[in-house]
């Protein structure tokens, strides 16, 4: 007898240390293992700068699709919100998995029989409730929203990359306009200078045409600094390493005043990826709200045991589960009721601001379209009128000094019309981009 009992005993400790084994060999087979990835800023530096330069082929200007497609692959937030969709993503893929089951494993040694007895315990949890499903839905909502967030930023970087490449060209015009305007005024102060010793213009005159060589000096080098901070930015935006900051847009400005585009529509601004990516973000609250209040029913947890006791192997199932009695989980489910209020008012105030946005933009672009044509009226007018100086000054009719006038007034009418057409341009920009239609094209 003392033999068999021996024997039983032995044989059960060896099955539970097999079926220990066993669980535990398969729990660290399937388990992630840390890779460390370190920074290294010089390789990160060398490939980046590899990079621009092969994107760039060792051109200095660029059209403005290549700036597009450039900046798409390079901006630092393009590629971070991206890297966020796919944290999302892969959160998603794992969501909504039931909780592992438990296991639990004791010995216990009865001294006065020389006995040893063991047992084990596994467990495993039954969502009832449907929480691991809710929190797949939950996941997969956060997924969407992360993606139309990332559309977002691209719509509003497309349409932040056009405006500094119409910016940029209507520096190049403008520079253009200045440099010819400065090289005329310089010859207008030499003939002055000669005429003012001759005694045959005032001192007046001679002095105004002078000091309008220093303002024009003066506009030229801000404007040259403008140039240079707009390519500084374009590089930065497109996301380019600083040594191909000598960027150019191949690109000039179209002559004449384009016209207006519409305005999106509301049911066109319903597709607006900043809207949808707050629905989304909106139903995971709903559903967050849902699992909060799932969570104040009991959860079932059945299992069986398995022991050795006395020589004797038994075997008997389980069952547990919480009792709801005082928590009920009642602060989260305030939290996650504020929560979703909180998201819905934040996407009605986006709504509305679209709708206000998209007719704005249409009423000041009505308005700068108009400005605009007037504006080129006048500067033909006044060309037309520098031609005619131009003749009466050949026949000897007017001084110098009121044909420079003229020359200055057009001059001035011609920088004041690129203004307008830069503040059109922008607004067709803006109008452009927030129509949901127009971003899917580009």
């Amino acid at each position: 007898m003392t033999f068999i009992h021996k024997k039983a005993r032995m044989a059960g400790r060896k099955n539970i240390g097999l079926i220990t084994c066993l669980a535990v060999a398969g729990m660290l087979s399937s388990c992630a293992l840390y890779r460390p990835q370190p920074i290294d800023l010089n390789r990160e530096t060398a490939e980046w700068a590899r990079l621009s330069a092969e994107l760039c082929g060792g051109r200095h200007s660029l059209s403005i699709p290549e700036i597009r497609r450039i900046g798409l692959l390079l901006n630092p937030e393009l590629n971070q919100a991206r890297l966020t969709h796919a944290r999302s993503t892969s959160v998603a893929e794992f969501a909504g998995l039931w909780e592992d089951p438990s296991l639990s494993a004791e010995v216990e040694r009865v001294l006065q029989e020389h006995l040893t007895n063991g047992a084990i315990s596994p467990s495993l949890s039954i969502p009832v409730t449907g929480i691991p499903a809710i929190s797949k839905r939950i996941a997969e909502q956060y997924k969407e929203a992360d993606y139309w967030n990332m559309r977002e930023k691209e719509r509003a970087y497309l349409a932040a990359l056009d405006t500094l490449c119409t910016k940029v060209q209507v520096t190049h015009v403008k520079l253009d306009v200045l440099r010819a305007r400065l090289k005329q005024a310089e010859q207008e102060k030499d003939k002055v200078s000669e005429l003012y010793r001759l005694g045959e213009v005032s001192f007046a005159d001679y002095q105004v045409i002078t000091r309008r060589v220093s303002d024009l000096l003066r506009e030229v080098q801000e404007m040259e600094s403008e140039h240079l901070s707009q390519h500084l930015e374009l590089v930065k935006q497109m996301g380019l390493h600083p040594s191909v900051r000598q960027m150019e847009v191949t690109e000039y400005l179209a002559r004449g005043v384009p016209a207006m585009v519409e305005a999106p529509t509301a049911e066109q601004l319903l597709e607006s990826p900043a809207l949808k990516a707050l629905l989304a973000s909106y139903g995971a609250g709903e559903e967050e709200l849902r699992r909060e209040i799932r969570k104040q029913y009991p959860q079932l947890e059945i299992g069986f045991k398995y022991a050795h006791d006395g020589g004797n192997d038994k075997i008997g199932p389980g069952i547990g589960f919480n009792l709801p009695l005082w928590n009920r989980n009642r602060e989260a489910i305030a939290r996650a009721t504020g929560d979703r209020s909180l998201k819905k008012q934040e996407t009605l105030t986006v709504w509305r601001e679209l709708l206000t946005q998209a007719a704005a933009l249409k009423d000041r672009g009505a308005l700068a379209e108009r400005h605009c044509r007037e504006e080129l009226a006048r500067t033909r007018a006044l060309a037309e009128a520098v031609e005619h100086q131009q003749k009466l000054y050949d026949m000897g009719e007017i001084q110098l000094p009121e044909l420079a006038d003229a020359r200055q007034e057009h001059f001035t009418r011609r920088m004041s019309y690129l203004d307008c057409l830069s503040n059109l341009l922008e607004i067709r920009t803006q109008l452009q981009y927030l129509n949901p239609q127009f971003t899917e094209k580009q």
